[in-house]
């Protein structure tokens, strides 16, 4: 089957290209004249240039031979002119149904949109029955949408034209090179934002409105319309899971409403004063406090529209983002550096070998589970991070040799090496099994030992970096994770040992001292016998924090960061008076138990 697909280098279009190359249709593409379509590029598709509102026989040269038209092209730009989005979005979809008739097409799926539908609450999402919303009255985009699909309905009616509508939420996902929805993300990453509005949406996948799409072609009812969106999220929640994939805080606060309207107004007043459209106005803060929640219940039945998970479609935003060069690194220092992070698989090994990733380095990530190592190889490659994952035990000499060597022989050099990898223990001294105090040793100790004698050769020749990520029980001790405690003031004396080596030879050599971090649900330590247990305390910190904190250490090739106020004003007391520290804890101990673990 041969068919037509206009707007075809859009994100929406290349994914629906993509989709009906994997089925063996036969596709043509109308393209702007003029467009380079780098979302195109590479496919074996019949180029057209042509123009919705041209009256030439462009559309109509387009449409010959064909069997199927997808009509995606439109202005979604809220920015754009009114009178041309008008243009573009009514008049030449009517250009598009007339040739449609002409050429005897024998189905036309036309792309509309669900904002032309009342939206709902999360719990009770709005459906194809809603009216089109008054929020939206003389938004051009939204109106000239709503007009189109009516009159594509009017043309099913009155002149027998066999059209399928589909109504996609907003969309994220791959082949976004303009950027479209991606732009939202790339906002939230640039701008760091902290804080975020009241409203949300539904996400939708685009590869998964591109299958629905298909199908509509193959079996949607003539005239019915088709609501495409995703999973309904408000934007805090949203930008949480943005954060955490982009290795980012999330926003803390959700603004009041009138706060949001006030910057608005007040931004569309400045504009006006100096001639210029600000990117965000008083529409765009009246938008971002709507709800626009919508349910796809009708596409999955009839359609079988996928529900692939919000995190998929944010990652291969963000990798567009990159391949696409809307995503600077906002950190040129390790652009090109080759970094290792043992324990690299979860937690904030992870969270750091993520964010080196999308700053621009390669990251071996080691750890001793090989398949959550490998989910998290193929979580950072799927960012578009040059990563290679190394299983294997840091506590081995050998297994050592080989991760530093998988560094050179992947990337050629080794510019950081971050010995993360480690274990946590609880248990009075007296009642630990000799086990555990050996475990916990081997990892975090001597694994530290194992890595450093293996790569200081190569650090040495890039002037390069060891981070070792200790404790705040490396600062002072804690009763009831003596071990634990003995290893993290370790690497204290370690780090100090090889920095005075090490500095005539260029090598940097710093610590960060973690409090208790956001941890992953599955994370297990040691009791004093050896079973595993959830860790009880709460987080001081997120993930992301910590590899932030990281990052900075070793940006600005500092010899140590400490992370919570609590903890700087603990060591600073320690040093002080070390009696007065060991006073406190006790009786945190024995008289406030939650304050203890609150900040011990």
């Amino acid at each position: 089957m041969k068919v037509l697909v206009t707007g075809a280098d859009g994100l929406l279009g290349g994914n629906l290209v993509r989709e009906l190359l994997a089925r063996d249709y036969s596709v043509r593409v109308l393209i702007y004249p003029g467009s380079r379509s780098p979302a195109l590029d590479g496919l074996a598709v019949d180029r057209i240039e042509g123009d919705l509102l041209d009256k030439a026989r462009s559309l109509a040269d387009a449409m010959a031979g064909c069997d199927g038209v997808f009509h995606c092209a439109a202005i979604t730009d809220l920015w754009a002119d009114a009178d041309l989005v008008w243009q573009v979005n009514l008049e030449g979809t009517r250009r598009v149904l007339d040739a449609c008739l002409t050429a005897s097409i024998k189905r036309l799926v036309f792309v509309g949109s669900a904002s032309s539908f009342a939206p709902g609450s999360i719990a009770a999402p709005g459906d194809e029955t809603g009216g089109f919303p008054e929020a939206y009255r003389g938004v051009a985009y939204m109106e000239s949408k709503h007009c189109a699909a009516e009159l594509v309905r009017e043309y099913v009616r009155e002149k027998d034209l066999d059209a399928v509508i589909v109504a996609p939420t907003f969309l994220l996902g791959p082949y976004d090179s303009r950027p479209s929805g991606g732009e939202l993300l790339r906002q939230f990453i640039v701008k760091r934002m902290k804080v975020t509005a009241s409203g949300g949406r539904s996400f939708a996948y685009a590869p998964d409105v591109a299958r629905a799409m298909v199908a509509a072609m193959e079996k949607g009812k003539t005239g019915e319309t088709y609501i495409l969106g995703g999973q309904n999220l408000c934007y805090r929640d949203f930008f949480s899971r943005a954060a955490k994939i982009a290795g980012l805080e999330p926003p803390k606060h959700v603004l009041p409403d009138p706060v949001i309207l006030l910057t608005g107004a007040f931004a569309q007043f400045v504009g006006n004063v100096l001639g210029k459209k600000p990117r965000f106005n008083r529409t765009l803060a009246r938008f971002s406090l709507l709800g626009a929640y919508y349910s796809s219940a009708k596409a999955i039945d009839h359609l079988a529209l996928p529900q692939t998970p919000v995190e998929t479609a944010i990652e291969d935003s963000i990798r567009a983002l990159h391949e696409y060069g809307h995503l600077q690194s906002d950190a040129e220092y390790f652009k090109g550096k080759v970094a290792l992070v043992t324990g690299g698989s979860r937690g904030v090994g992870y969270a750091t070998a993520q964010v080196l990733a999308l700053r621009g380095a390669s990251v071996v990530i080691t750890a001793r589970g090989e398949t959550r190592l490998r989910q998290a190889e193929e979580r950072i490659a799927g960012l578009g991070g040059a990563v290679v994952a190394v299983p294997g035990d840091v506590a081995r000499s050998e297994d050592a040799g080989r991760m530093v060597q998988a560094a050179i022989d992947h990337f050629g050099r080794l510019d950081i090496l971050i010995n993360n990898a480690g274990v946590s223990m609880r248990g009075h001294f007296a009642q630990l099994s000799p086990e555990v105090c050996h475990q916990v040793a081997a990892t975090n100790l001597v694994g530290c030992l194992n890595m450093c004698q293996a790569a200081v050769g190569h650090l040495v020749e890039s002037k390069g970096q060891i981070v070792f990520i200790s404790s705040i029980a490396g600062l002072f001790g804690l009763p009831g994770a003596s071990v634990y405690c003995a290893t993290k003031k370790a690497l204290t004396g370690l780090a100090e040992s090889l920095r005075i080596e090490l500095i005539p030879k260029g090598v940097h050599v710093g610590v960060v001292y973690l409090g208790f971090t956001e941890h992953d649900p599955e994370k297990r330590i040691l009791t004093a016998d050896g079973s595993l247990v959830p860790p009880e305390r709460p987080a001081h910190h997120s993930q992301a924090q910590a590899a932030a904190l990281i990052l900075k250490l070793i940006e600005k090739r500092k010899r140590h960061v400490i992370m919570t106020p609590v903890g700087v004003l603990g060591a600073l007391l320690y040093r002080l008076s070390p009696r007065l520290i060991e006073r406190a804890i006790l009786w945190a101990q024995a008289q406030q138990w939650g304050i203890f673990k609150r900040f011990s």
